[in-house]
């Protein structure tokens, strides 16, 4: 699910309302209400600032404080879904030999739901979705917003896409750069940080830096790349040895 504008459109009141029921202090609270409501605006129009007006919503963007405002305000969805879930209104997916139901994961603003296959499930989605928007101001993309479906059939998926008003989405895909549904196993999973690798490494030009450079590149930049995929699958022995001659042929 993709968020339109995430940080323009937060109501402050759902934020204090998130602050309050999530424990923290009034003082804290008004802290946090003094840094919102004290900022000023100015618009260039034909190259010329107007006058400076109040905002009265949304988080500003580069603000240190801005996404930590903005995870307790999406933590509202989350909580909405637990709820939900509770209720069985909503069905989730079970993982693991203790079954851990899952129906929803955030990383900022970056949301994945995950539930079994049913149309109640669907509309229920599309109704919390729609529940959050109006209580939070946040707007759904839903054009942006897409639709997968593991072991289901595809006249199901079309008509739960109609019904949320997205896109439909094959498998394997990708999400938060990482392929979801491939197969670590093989060395087309890989490629993408091979080519990563590559990328990278062309546009530094080894023969023009040092010897003390490249180590540096390698090991601070270039080594970096794989650790993210590294720290959630197991690549074959044929990747690692490709990546340790791409580095070696740099160096």
């Amino acid at each position: 699910m993709d968020f339109e504008k995430a940080y323009d459109s937060v109501r402050w009141a759902f934020l204090y309302d998130m602050l309050s029921r999530m424990g923290f202090h009034n003082l804290w609270i008004a802290w946090i209400k003094g840094c919102l409501e004290s900022a000023t605006v100015s618009v260039l129009v034909n190259g010329r600032p107007t006058e400076e007006f109040k905002p009265t919503g949304g988080l500003r963007q580069g603000d240190p404080l801005a996404p930590f405002l903005f995870l307790v305000v999406a933590e509202g969805l989350a909580r909405i879904v637990r709820s939900a879930s509770k209720t069985t209104l909503l069905t989730g997916l079970k993982f693991g030999r203790k079954e851990i139901e899952v129906c929803i994961l955030q990383f900022a603003d970056d949301t994945i739901f995950l539930c079994e296959d049913s149309f109640n499930n669907v509309v229920t989605l599309k109704a919390i979705i729609k529940g959050f928007e109006l209580a939070s101001g946040l707007k759904i993309n839903f054009h942006k917003s897409k639709l997968a479906g593991i072991n289901v059939q595809i006249s199901y998926v079309s008509c739960y896409t109609k019904t949320l008003n997205c896109k439909q989405m094959g498998v394997p895909f990708t999400y938060m750069g990482l392929e979801v549904g491939g197969n670590p196993r093989k060395k087309q999973f890989w490629e993408p940080v091979v080519n990563k690798l590559k990328a990278k490494l062309s546009v530094w030009k080894g023969r023009f830096l040092s010897m003390a450079r490249r180590i540096c590149l390698i090991n601070f930049v270039i080594s970096a790349i794989p650790l993210y995929y590294f720290s959630l699958f197991k690549a074959p022995d044929s990747v690692c040895k490709r990546i340790t001659s791409i580095e070696r042929r740099f160096l």
